[in-house]
């Protein structure tokens, strides 16, 4: 009986996901699953992977595993970009096995315990936190290529099945998603993290929060106090708030002048 595809791809991440731990004992055992890495409406976002803390009961254990999900879009990329998409993952994996908050703003934000945790399993975080989503973009470097170059030739030799990653889209990863719109997104490309403003009818004072554009997208807001949807308002000014060690996108400031 030839082997299933499906069985063939989650062989593969497993084994990767083993040599992982074999070089980080402290890294967990995890649910890993695949498919497509983008939302039917948000065509220009693509999350390559995420890991979701207790996501699985595990009846054998009689506790909870996390979930890692790692998209075919990834595999599509290559086995370099499959190890650093898991390596990603696995930071965050370290992060709840130690009760360690590495991210905030529902996962988008990526902060200095995280880059720590990506630096620990091989990876290099940027020399300073990008807007939106902090030290997310952590890249495999050279010396961790070749300490997993074993598992990198075996996924680009296994021809697994995968999805076509669309040339023009960026990848993101995730952490812990709570809702679908809660990517956390690894490289803030595209609308990865955007989010736009909004207020409704209510008078003489609007009622102001900001949503992402693919929420908007999916239907109308409707204020419980006036009952009049949401609509996008023009873009004011942003800052950036810096407090102790961890820098996070402050709330959206403006000044009016009436006339």
């Amino acid at each position: 009986m030839t082997t299933q595809e499906g069985t063939r791809i989650i062989s593969a991440l497993e084994s990767t996901w083993a040599a992982i731990q074999k070089h980080h004992p402290d890294v967990p055992d995890v649910v890993i699953v695949t498919g497509t890495g983008q939302k039917k409406r948000s065509r220009n976002r693509l999350t390559l992977g995420h890991h979701a803390a207790d996501r699985w009961l595990d009846a054998a254990a009689a506790g909870r595993k996390a979930e890692l999900f790692v998209s075919g879009e990834a595999i599509d990329k290559g086995g370099e970009t499959v190890v650093e998409t898991m390596l990603h993952e696995s930071a965050h994996a370290l992060a709840a096995a130690r009760d360690i908050r590495d991210t905030s703003c529902a996962g988008r934000w990526h902060n200095r315990r995280y880059a720590a945790l990506a630096e620990e399993v091989g990876l290099q975080p940027p020399k300073r936190a990008e807007k939106v989503v902090g030290f997310s973009e952590s890249l495999i470097t050279p010396a961790t290529v070749g300490r997993y170059a074993a598992q990198i030739r075996k996924l680009d030799a296994a021809a697994l099945a995968r999805i076509e990653a669309p040339a023009d889209e960026e990848g993101e990863q995730g952490q812990d998603p709570q809702s679908p719109e809660n990517p956390g997104p690894r490289g803030g490309r595209g609308r990865a993290g955007k989010r736009t403003p909004v207020e409704c009818g209510c008078m003489p004072t609007p009622r102001r929060m900001q949503v992402t554009p693919a929420f908007l997208e999916e239907g109308s807001v409707l204020c419980g106090k006036c009952a009049q949807p949401f609509q996008p308002r023009e873009p004011e000014l942003e800052l950036v708030l810096q407090l102790g060690e961890d820098e996070a996108p402050a709330e959206p400031v403006a000044a009016r002048v009436e006339p």
